[in-house]
């Protein structure tokens, strides 16, 4: 018996455990390709996403758009406001937001433009949001630098947190 004891522990003791330390990366569990996504509110179109690839997971409910990645915005009367361009962006079906990344432009219709690397647009406050450096050009084609933006969709009811340079009352 003790002869069965002593073979029982030693195999357990040589198994090997296969469990590993390093997170498992978020697998996307679609995969589509020339996507064109519209988002509407209570039936009318709010925004009309494009991109090349985009996935999904699942688990999360977040959509990676990535290649050429251009968002359409409409007011609410239905009437094209402005167009976001970026590399890549995240759609957050949960939150109803897009956070977009990468050479991120917003041209807005009326000719005013903002440039940054980084992009929130919120579809329930109807408003874009920034807390990184940015350009913006208004519509006189002043340029203007700062760190944090906030607008509504069409970029003429903006402000910007932390301006810098200066301006020559001339």
């Amino acid at each position: 018996m003790k002869q069965y004891l002593l073979f029982f522990f030693i195999l357990i003791s040589c198994s090997k455990s296969y469990q590993t330390d390093t997170p498992v990366k978020d697998i996307h569990d679609q995969l589509s390709t020339d996507v064109e996504i519209t988002l509407t509110e209570k039936g009318n179109i709010k925004a009309l996403i494009k991109s090349r690839l985009l996935e999904r997971n699942n688990d999360n409910l977040e959509l990676k758009l990535t290649d050429n990645v251009n968002v359409d915005l409409y007011d609410d009367n239905y009437e094209h406001t402005s167009l976001i361009t970026s590399n890549y962006a995240f759609v957050s079906e949960t939150e109803n937001r897009i956070d977009a990344f990468g050479d991120v432009v917003v041209a807005a219709d009326n000719g005013q433009q903002l440039w940054t690397d980084s992009l929130l647009w919120d579809n329930k406050a109807d408003k874009i949001f920034t807390d990184a450096t940015l350009t913006f050009i208004s519509g006189n084609f002043d340029t203007l630098y700062g760190t944090g933006f906030e607008s509504n969709i069409d970029l003429t009811d903006w402000k910007i947190t932390k301006p810098r340079g200066s301006i020559s009352n001339e």
